[in-house]
């Protein structure tokens, strides 16, 4: 058994050896320990030459940029519409501060509809994206692709400072693992779509906090530095994607087995020395390192669990089927995903954006046969693990012959590959999705390294057959994965290639016919967005989502009946219990079938029911409580309605719907103080919300002061170019000109409301009063003739447009004209006595005298009537006489 004291080197890295000196020994070569080399290679590279690891990191680089420059010309692809459409952590108007208090989506996280995704550094360089270029996609994409050309390059330069040192024999390794990386299609969602580019910054950190750990081990004297840059390093990879914090388990892998040179043959004699006090030197600097990093870890933990109120994300339970297996088959289905997830790694020829609901079917059975892939996989594994920490250097194969390297690099290839991939592997916690391509981002980092390695021994051989198969094979390899990943690229043009080409790949999956169908649903084809909903509920009949999906789209197609059949067969399939959280989605069913049945009276009670049961679910259902508002006010219950918009404000005063809405209930209250109120505030949020100006206006101008009069007609101006095309701005700019007796400017402004609205009732009736009050009869014929033609039934109209034909002396139409207002209205006082003057003026005095008499009878008082009725009797005593 070896001694366990230890002696230190010149250049103060600890060695297991004697702790008595030994009689002097001839000197015999030996591999050059892991820091002298790592030495040598800095003194080669200070004096100026490129280290040899360049070349194969640039030319890595160009290839994963080249590769993915056809993705430049992409639209916005899934997960990027909540992400960068939809997200206000993008807008320069939210300030900045906010992107560290709200998830991936810019939700919240303290809210229960967040997605608990907390990658605040990514979506900072989506806000600096949206600063320079809008919502242009091509700049999202273009930095997603340079990203991804700098993981090339750092991941070639970290693999060759690790697994392959020797620059005079390892060119050719590198090469294999960066462009095997580079161009791997594994890698399209993560760099075509823009969501992934949390993927990729979180890459570029986490190898930029192992290279600074690295160097803090083998640096004298600015070692605590590079360590502290470490850490700080892994807050950027953390800040990016989650899984950024795994870094400290590769760090603390490299460090006690590869830095440090053991294996688990050492490792128990260090546990022996331990349980005697005995220890090498360097073990309690590593028992510092790996204690700080154990409790930086940690502190980021417990103040991520901080952030999002120790709260978990509400999945569906079509989007982790498994979850509510019972033991040991859901162990065994997330288990069979490993080898899902190896198998893409190893054979990338059928990629999906989406693997949930039923693309791989549940394992419910001891004897499935997918349950020997697992074992295999996992039998594989460890047969890595086992050799890589317990193999004997002298056993390494080929080029390693003596030297631990090969031991070395196949270990930190596994912990590349392991490490980052446990946060998403359902083993620690189950996670909201089945397979997802983009987390093998990182892990496919060990995957390049063993091939690699596989390929460096290979090539190695003293075959000749073997070598220059390996070469060809790997150039097969490379164009296959490099036409595979340019063919990906083009199913991330839009969302209904990625949609179409899923359906390709997994038939099973509803919620990818539901995704394509909403796409053609925004494309206006609603009969086929139809179809693909139904084919949906075919293929997974309890799927609520799907259900909500059809409801809608019938509703749109006018179909109602069947809307709401869907809604409610949705709400029955709704998870029943008090405890149980619902996918917040789903609870707009509820939401959904109470707009769909609220305008029937019979259905308000029901309604108001459904309201309040989607507010019971999310208390900050905002749009919830502006509709059940509406629904309260239709009811006439307005104080009701007043209590439930003054929510609605309470949960976002900042939105001005909220507002306006208040602001109409305070005008049916009858206070229009308040109600002016709440307009101004709408405004002061959106000084373009139109509804708020015309109402804000109209409150302004019934005053009839002219202050009041003068500043409606500022908000209608303003509110002019916000609509142009609104008839009845123009009319209100007419009544305000009214009202300030600006006659001219007033006729104007209601000629503009015709020429919009030909037909507009009130426009066309002002038009023919105003010029009536002008004398300009003609010009008053002609506006109230237009009244008739759209509004015979407007009596006051049709009475001035009879008096108009009585001054013109046109006497036939003005009889005719006051018929058609007694039509409609028989005891009109001022049509009957003025068709009384009109027949007089016809010689017709009998009807003449009836008029008369009839006007006396609807007002005994009128004198006009009692002096024409004198009149037209004289008239009839004269004819009489003759």
């Amino acid at each position: 058994m070896k001694d366990l004291s230890t002696a230190l080197t010149s250049n103060g890295v600890s060695r297991r050896g004697p702790a008595v000196q030994s009689p002097p020994q001839p000197v015999t070569p030996r591999p050059v320990s892991s820091t002298t080399q790592q030495q040598l290679l800095h003194q080669r590279t200070s004096r100026g030459a490129h280290p040899h690891w360049s070349l194969p990191a640039l030319l890595s680089a160009l290839a994963g940029v080249a590769v993915y420059l056809n993705t430049l010309q992409n639209e916005f692809c899934f997960d990027d519409s909540s992400a960068i459409l939809t997200n206000p952590d993008l807008l320069p108007k939210t300030p900045l501060f906010n992107l560290f208090l709200n998830d991936f989506w810019g939700t919240p996280m303290h809210q229960e509809g967040s997605h608990k995704s907390y990658r605040p550094l990514c979506v900072l360089t989506f806000r600096l994206n949206y600063m320079l270029h809008g919502l242009d996609p091509m700049g999202y994409h273009l930095v997603n692709v340079l990203l991804h050309g700098v993981v090339c390059y750092i991941f070639v330069a970290v693999t060759s400072l690790v697994v392959f040192k020797d620059p005079e024999r390892k060119m050719f390794p590198l090469f294999v693992a960066g462009l095997s990386f580079a161009v791997h299609p594994v890698h399209t969602e993560a760099v075509a779509g823009v969501v992934g580019r949390a993927e990729c910054l979180s890459a570029i950190f986490f190898l930029l906090t192992f290279l600074a750990y690295k160097r803090s081990l083998s640096t004298k004297g600015t070692g605590a530095r590079w360590f502290v840059l470490s850490l700080l390093l892994c807050i950027y990879s953390l800040l990016s994607k989650e899984q950024g914090i795994t870094v400290l388990s590769v760090c603390i892998c490299y460090d006690y087995f590869i830095y440090n040179n053991n294996n688990l043959n050492s490792s128990l004699s260090i546990l022996r020395g331990f349980v005697k006090s005995v220890t090498p030197i360097w073990f309690n600097s590593f028992v510092y390192r790996f204690i700080s990093l154990v409790g930086f870890f940690v502190a980021l933990m417990m103040l991520r669990v901080k952030i999002m109120k120790a709260e978990l994300p509400v999945f569906t339970i079509h989007d982790n089927p498994a979850v509510n297996e019972p033991t040991p088959y859901r162990q065994l289905h997330w288990l069979y995903l490993i080898f899902q997830n190896v198998w893409l790694l190893l054979s990338p020829s059928f990629l999906c954006a989406d693997w949930t609901m039923g693309t791989v079917p549940l394992i419910n059975s001891l004897i499935d046969p997918r349950n020997l892939l697992t074992i295999l996989t996992f039998t594989g594994l460890a047969h890595l693990a086992w050799y890589s920490v317990t193999g004997d250097d002298d056993d390494c194969p080929g080029p390693w012959a003596g030297s631990k390297s090969y031991r070395q690099g196949v270990l930190f290839a596994l912990s590349i590959l392991v490490f980052p991939f446990l946060p998403a592997s359902n083993l620690l916690f189950p996670v909201g999705f089945v397979v997802a391509e983009r987390v093998l981002y990182i892990p496919s980092m060990g995957y390049s390294i063993l091939i690699a390695i596989g390929s460096y021994r290979l090539t190695s051989a003293s075959s000749k057959f073997t070598r220059l198969a390996t070469k060809i094979g790997l150039g097969y390899l490379l164009i296959f994965h490099t036409m595979k990943t340019l063919d990906r690229n083009r199913d991330w043009r839009s969302n209904i290639d990625l949609f179409t080409s899923g359906i390709k790949i997994n038939t099973n999956n509803a919620k990818l016919y539901s995704n394509l169908g909403h796409e053609y649903e925004q494309l206006m084809n609603y009969s086929y967005a139809e179809s693909l909903y139904r084919t949906a509920i075919e293929i997974q009949s309890d799927d609520i989502g799907a259900f909500i999906n059809l409801g809608r789209i019938l509703k749109v197609q006018g179909k109602l009946i069947g809307a709401e059949k869907a809604y409610r067969k949705a709400i029955e399939m709704m998870p029943k219990g008090k405890k149980v959280r619902v996918a917040l989605t789903h609870i707009n069913v509820y939401f959904n079938l109470a707009n769909l049945i609220k305008d029937d009276p019979s259905h308000y009670e029901e309604a108001y029911r459904l309201y309040r049961k989607a507010i019971s679910m999310k208390p900050s259902f905002l749009e919830a409580y502006l509709n059940m508002g509406d629904l309260l006010l239709k009811q006439n219950k307005t104080v009701e309605a007043k209590n439930t918009f003054l929510k609605a404000v309470e949960l976002s005063p900042e939105y001005a719907d909220a507002h306006f809405n208040l602001g109409t209930t305070y005008i049916q209250l009858g206070d229009d103080r308040l109600a002016e109120s709440s307009y101004r505030r709408a405004l002061a949020i959106d000084p373009e919300h139109s509804l708020s100006l015309f109402n804000l206006g109209m409150i302004l101008s019934d005053r009839k002061d002219e202050v009041s009069l003068s500043e409606a007609m500022e908000w209608f101006t303003r509110l002019i170019k916000l609509t142009p095309k609104d008839a009845k701005v123009y009319f209100q700019l007419g009544m305000i000109q009214t009202d300030l007796r600006h006659i001219s400017s007033a006729k104007t402004w209601f000629s503009k409301a015709i020429e919009l609205v030909p037909n507009y009732r009130q426009a066309l009736y002002n038009l023919g009063f105003l010029n009536y009050q002008e004398n300009r009869y003609e010009e008053a014929v002609k506006y109230l003739m237009a009244l008739r033609q759209h509004h015979p039934n407007h009596v006051r109209g049709m009475r001035v447009l009879g008096d108009s034909f009585i001054y013109l002396r046109r006497f036939k139409e003005a009889k005719e004209v006051y018929l058609l207002c007694l039509k409609y209205d028989p005891k009109h006082i001022v049509a009957t006595h003025n068709l009384g003057v009109a027949m007089t003026e016809l010689g017709d005095f009998k009807e003449a005298e009836r008029l008369f008499q009839r006007t006396l009878e609807l007002d005994p008082n009128h004198k006009a009537a009692k002096k024409h009725l004198e009149g037209a009797r004289a008239k009839l005593e004269q004819l009489e006489r003759q």
